[in-house]
């Protein structure tokens, strides 16, 4: 445990040893500088449960030593510092606080000094984890209680509920968890940035952007599939604590491996000439394809830096997460994460582009050189990552002590069994909401991937050199980290001052401007046409700009609106909706949303050969997406309108069988109001889960 929270000052006045035990029972000690005489009100219980048998076998071994005389070869020093421990024993159990009804009276002295019941050190840390707390459980009410009424009109849409029940202050225990698991997602979303920009930097100006389409869907999906299959045969042959080192040992290898032999051996490596030899044989949209396998090292290292998201973020990190944390402590601790996930996304494209700018023209601006620093700093960075899960598992506090002590896994829980595609179809269209939820996802899914494979095709053409291509990713990176930030505290109050519509609308809305705005820009200047007196290149650079705005809030309120508004949607359905429908959304969002964006470009690419030729259909496309997106925000806003409508009609019915004397006994009627909620409230639903709020 690190010292700042293991022995912080401590306001108590320690007796003599002569005070005496009471025979057989302890007590805990003050924790964390707080006086023995508001513990009942602040003592940290889990910590006074883990120190309980540590006191009590002091006591035993001090009633040893009194029946058998001194030891004179024992340590002066261990002897010492159990005397100081039993006297806060002593102390603690002669002013009464261990409830014993045979406790010996307490040797009369002055009575203790009334030291500061808060002092700074636990100021200082009570800060952030009572922010995050106060936050998410405020989303937690805003999201479960819903205690309002036409909650889809700005006009009529109340404050969020206030906290009902009393607020206690975070434990100050949670830090254990908390820094080790802050580091361990900076670290992974760090170098994810880093990955991403630099695959590519890398592939595009090599190979053009009419390779991606083909990495996506058949190098990555594959990889993909293949390394979690791998994944699940480690989970059932390892020990649960090594999983999380066997995993990314792979990855990390390869990474160090790419860096230090196949980039720099490339050009003997790669398939020189395979292009122009095959190129012929094939129609002109699978060149792509052909340029995929001639630069097959590079397309490995695209592989790979895809792999870290899926892999170390969405698997490594939240499983572990999800082990580690209670419930309770997740509401504390999981809006601390996506704080230090955009804190490392701004950080990580600074990173870059200070590299770039000072470190790489210094050695000629070669490409290895950017490599080597970036690289390396992923490298470094991986092993602070496993040093922060080494910490975790010695010196966690709380349930996954046991785990991470003896290496063997927890129970499982049984799992629902997810339908397959062809029952996830029949389940949506069982239910409209369902299919517009549906919808929802998929369209995100294919118009995000549609525009990010057009708007890259064009930053190759300005930004040929991989260091200036990287530098405009890094300068996106920067703008998300900041937007999002700006989002997840601005978030709720879009919800809740502008309402459900408005926020659900505001991503399809904003992506559809800034998007036409690309397209159209880009489109004018691939055909020579001058609009605003601007020539060819200032329209290409302005519709880039105008492709960088796009991307930044496609991402950054892909957590903060999108994925809310869809979460609540799932709030007025019933029980067999939710788990059904939630699993069919999931399933076609992943498979559909994932790669239909994909498919799309590679048809496209059989028809015109280049992305630039793709253009007008793909910018059609993009619109058609988005405008059925809208289509469907609005449809769920009609059902969602009707839903609250006969809600209150039967709130209103039930008040009137109350009126004329027929109200159900000790409140359990449809329209009590002992919740503060206001007629037609919903009662409080089930505790949703941190990812949610």
């Amino acid at each position: 445990m690190p010292p700042v929270l293991q022995h912080l000052p401590t306001a108590c006045q320690r007796r003599p040893l002569s005070c005496g035990v009471a025979r057989g029972r302890t007590a805990a000690p003050p924790i964390l500088g707080v006086h023995r005489l508001r513990a009942p009100q602040q003592q940290h219980w889990q910590q006074q449960q883990q120190r309980q048998q540590h006191y009590a076998a002091g006591g035993r071994r001090r009633r040893l030593r009194a029946q058998q005389g001194p030891d004179p070869d024992a340590d002066a020093q261990s002897q010492s510092e159990e005397e100081e421990v039993l006297s806060d024993s002593e102390l603690e159990l002669d002013n009464g606080t261990t409830g014993s009804s045979t406790r010996r009276p307490a040797t009369p002295g002055p009575p203790p000094p009334q030291g500061p019941s808060n002092p700074w050190p636990r100021r200082v840390l009570q800060v952030p984890l009572a922010a995050a707390a106060a936050l998410s459980k405020e989303d937690a009410h805003y999201l479960a209680k819903r205690g309002r009424t036409r909650w889809w009109r700005t006009a009529q849409f109340p404050r969020v509920p206030g906290e009902t029940d009393p607020k206690q202050p975070p434990e100050l225990q949670i830090w254990m968890k908390v820094l080790p698991l802050g580091l361990i997602f900076f670290v992974a979303s760090f170098n994810l940035t880093i990955l991403q920009n630099l695959k590519d930097a890398i592939m595009v100006t090599t190979a053009g952007a009419e390779t991606l389409p083909f990495l996506a869907s058949c190098i990555v999906l594959p990889a993909s599939l293949g390394f979690f299959m791998l994944y699940g045969k480690m989970v059932e042959a390892l020990p649960a604590k090594t999983v999380f080192y066997a995993a990314l040992s792979p990855l990390l290898a390869f990474y160090v491996l790419f860096t230090a032999v196949l980039y720099p051996m490339h050009p003997s490596l790669h398939l020189n000439g395979f292009y122009a030899a095959t190129a012929s044989l094939v129609p002109a949209g699978l060149h792509g394809l052909l340029k995929v396998i001639e630069y097959w090292t590079f397309s490995l290292f695209y592989c790979a830096s895809e792999l870290w998201g899926s892999v170390v973020i969405s698997v490594l990190f939240w499983s572990l997460a999800n082990e580690v944390c209670t419930v309770t402590e997740a509401k504390t601790v999981y809006p601390l994460m996506g704080i230090a996930a955009n804190v490392a996304l701004v950080l990580a494209g600074s990173w870059v582009k200070w590299v770039n700018s000072n470190l790489v023209p210094l050695a000629g601006g070669s490409t290895q050189a950017m490599l080597n620093y970036l690289m390396g700093g992923v490298v470094v960075l991986t092993g602070v990552m496993m040093g922060a899960k080494f910490s975790l598992d010695n010196w966690c506090v709380g349930d996954y002590c046991a785990i991470a002590a003896d290496g063997t896994k927890p129970v499982a829980k049984k799992k629902k069994q997810k339908g397959s595609l062809g029952e996830s179809f029949a389940v949506i269209r069982s239910s409209p909401k369902i299919m517009n939820l549906a919808l929802l996802v998929v369209s995100y899914g294919v118009s995000h991937r549609l525009f990010e494979f057009a708007w890259k095709g064009q930053l190759r053409a300005l930004y040929p050199t991989p260091a200036a291509y990287q530098s405009v990713l890094a300068d996106v990176s920067i703008a998300t980290g900041w937007c999002t930030i700006a989002l997840m505290l601005l978030g709720k109050f879009v919800f809740q001052h502008l309402g459900w519509i408005a926020a659900a609308s505001a991503t399809p809305a904003i992506m559809l401007a800034a998007g036409a705005g690309f397209f159209g820009l880009s489109l004018a200047a691939n055909q020579g046409i001058s609009v605003l007196g601007m020539d060819p290149t200032a329209m290409a650079l302005a519709g880039v700009a105008a492709g960088a705005v796009t991307q930044v809030f496609a991402r950054s309120a892909k957590f903060s609106l999108f994925d809310p508004a869809k979460e609540m949607v799932y709030i007025e359905m019933s029980r067999e909706e939710k788990s059904k429908g939630k699993a069919a959304v999931d399933l076609l969002g992943s498979q559909i949303g994932k790669s239909g964006g994909a498919w799309i470009t590679q048809a496209l690419l059989l028809v015109t050969g280049s992305i630039a030729g793709s253009m007008p259909i793909i910018a059609l496309s993009f619109t058609g997406v988005i405008l059925s997106w809208l289509r469907a925000v609005m449809g769920l806003g009609a059902q969602l309108k009707e839903y609250e409508l006969q809600k209150a009609g039967e709130a209103a019915a039930a008040a009137t069988v109350a009126a004329n004397g027929g109200a159900p006994s000790h409140g359990d009627g449809p329209n009590n109001g002992g919740n503060g909620n206001g007629p037609g409230a919903a009662a409080p639903s089930p505790a949703i889960t941190p990812q949610a709020a």
